[in-house]
């Protein structure tokens, strides 16, 4: 780790990414396409195979690895000389087989590492902190709970205590921070995860998580370019779009983006997002997304930005890149050919591909070259480009005590009081004795209560939880809920829970409406992700809390604040009563 922290130190004076001034100084320079020359240039001696296989960025499917070989990791490697690896939860506890799926993780690393010729990059998202994907590991507050604690040294802290456990493990390169802003409320993939719905406002936030992070020496994203959350559309379903006017997009999402390569964004992850102010290609009778756009990439990203660092797509099974070319390896391959310096979880058929048609002259050597040269300095900068033994460095109990009082301080300074109408708070054992949860989500079935639960009988109050209470089977009987003396409705609306709108449904919509048919100056409603659920379900709740995030450092933090043991000090990143959701 040593040899990593000193070449940080010494590379990052001299490689791609200049200090701000440097930037500055440049900023309305157009450099040549595919100009940036990495410093350490042993790039250029790789094969044609492992080139392209820098700009792969493959799920470490090791038992499909070993069949597309003889049977080896070894031979895999001799044949697809990858350079990064996506690994996928959901794959390592299938063939875990109810065993730790750490195990499995150090024992497959320990074998691609050993096989490949430059140290593996290896990959996950982790905006929330590893323990929401691995319970050995802590989950932290999400994005839009720095916006609103508003303090860019705890971000600081959260980029170094994700990558610190993240390091553990053996990830060098994370996918976040998310740069995207929450501008249309009703946009179902950013909520939450974002910062905020203002630039000025997530600038020094982002700044400084990805300065924690690289601190770490872990290679951070800004993601998703040119900028999610204008429209309604899911980029996992269909094309999204960043609809904004070009003046609109330059004072916003450009000032953001340009403002994080001045800072020296190590990599920014293209989204399958169009951008019409800037865009003039068609595909298919279609603008494309920035991950099959030159115009984003190169003409607005490489050289109107003067970004020096490496583009890497969004996956490539994702509905919003699908319908501009026959099929998922073509998109792959042009979406490298268009500018993308690493493509996320393409085929191991675009090795073969992409080597045939640079031999044939149809996609540049130039552009392979660029691509290349910038992992490799990407590489060199984070130390990356030395071969070790270990990908994993071990945390110290300093580093864990980092990662704890980090949890704690984020959310005791995130929790905010939208309001309480009626002065109800702060709860007290003699008045409000009796309390139920009303849990409402999709996912609340797993228990995701249980902290605030146990916190609050640990402070002698009586606590009865219920799991999405159907209207149907609690209509007729609501007078047996007036019992209680306080009854907490507790959301956790979060993206992708399920796949469709932020709005409620199924279940969650026969919860609410149980909820809402109780006493209104009994209730306190609580939203433990999208910071809008409580404008849209709760008007006649008169305590109303956006909490963001649902962890237990969260939940701690809420009942301290309920009972009035630290006060409520966040503030809304965002803007509530909005029209559109009136």
């Amino acid at each position: 780790m040593k040899i990593a922290k000193n070449l940080f130190v010494l590379t990052s004076a001299v490689i791609a990414f200049s200090s701000c001034s440097q930037q500055k100084q440049k900023s309305d320079i157009v450099r040549p396409t595919y100009g940036y020359v990495a410093v350490d240039t042993s790039w250029k001696s790789l094969s044609l195979r492992e080139k392209i296989g820098q700009t792969m960025m493959v799920v470490a499917k090791y038992e499909d690895h070993k069949a597309a070989a003889d049977g080896t990791i070894a031979s895999f490697m001799a044949k697809y000389p990858v350079g990064s690896l996506f690994i996928a939860d959901w794959y390592l506890k299938e063939k875990s087989h109810g065993e730790d799926p750490l195990q499995l993780l150090s024992s497959l690393l320990k074998e691609y590492n050993a096989n490949a010729k430059a140290p593996l990059l290896v990959c996950e998202d982790f905006e929330r902190g590893i323990g929401e994907t691995y319970s050995k590991y802590t989950h932290l507050p999400v994005g839009m709970a720095l916006g609103a604690a508003g303090d860019t040294s705890l971000a600081y802290d959260l980029g170094q205590s994700i990558a610190l456990e993240a390091k553990e493990m053996g990830f060098n390169w994370l996918l976040h921070p998310v740069c995207d802003l929450n501008m249309n409320p009703l946009q179902e993939l950013v909520v939450e995860r974002s910062v905020s719905d203002d630039a000025e406002k997530a600038l020094p936030i982002l700044k400084s998580q990805m300065n924690g992070l690289h601190k770490q020496g872990v290679i951070s994203t800004v993601k998703h370019f040119p900028g999610d959350g204008v429209t309604m559309r899911n980029q996992h379903i269909v094309t999204t779009a960043n609809s904004l006017s070009k003046e609109e997009w330059n004072n916003t999402f450009g000032k953001l983006f340009s403002g994080l390569i001045d800072n020296g964004a190590a990599s920014i992850m293209v989204g399958h997002i169009q951008l019409p102010a800037y865009q003039t290609e068609k595909i298919n009778g279609q603008l494309p997304p920035a991950t099959l756009s030159k115009e984003l990439m190169i003409d607005l990203l490489k050289n109107k930005f003067n970004y020096q660092g490496v583009i890497i797509t969004d996956a490539l099974n994702m509905g919003g890149c699908a319908g501009y070319y026959k099929n998922e390896l073509e998109v792959s391959v042009q979406c490298f050919a268009a500018g993308a310096d690493v493509v996320l979880w393409p085929d191991l058929a675009y090795m073969d591909t992409v080597e045939a048609r640079i031999n044939r002259g149809e996609i540049p050597m130039s552009r392979l070259d660029d691509a290349v040269a910038r992992v490799w300095a990407m590489r060199e900068r984070f130390g990356l480009n030395v071969k070790t033994d270990s990908l994993s460095t071990p945390m110290t109990e300093e580093a864990k005590a980092l990662v704890q009082k980090t949890g704690t301080a984020i959310a005791e300074k995130a929790v905010t009081l939208v309001e309480d109408r009626n002065g109800s708070l702060p709860l007290k054992v003699e008045k409000d004795k009796k309390i139920l949860v009303i849990e409402v989500g999709e996912e609340m079935s797993e228990g995701k209560m249980e902290v605030t639960k146990n916190e609050l009988q640990s402070r002698g109050f009586e606590v009865t939880v219920m799991d999405n209470p159907h209207f149907y089977q609690w209509g007729y009987r609501i007078d047996s809920l007036s019992t209680y003396d306080k009854i907490l409705v507790c959301f956790e609306n979060r993206y992708f829970h399920p796949l469709g709108t932020c709005l409620l449904k199924n279940k969650e919509s026969f919860a609410v409406w149980t909820a809402n048919m109780t006493d209104p100056s009994k209730r306190i409603a609580i939203s433990y992700a999208n910071p809008y659920t409580l404008d849209i379900y709760e008007a006649m709740s008169p305590v109303k809390i956006n909490a963001y995030s649902i962890d237990a450092f969260t939940q701690k933090a809420v009942v301290k604040a309920l009972c009035g043991e630290i006060p409520f000090v966040g503030k809304s990143p965002v803007k509530l009563n909005r029209d559109e959701l009136k």
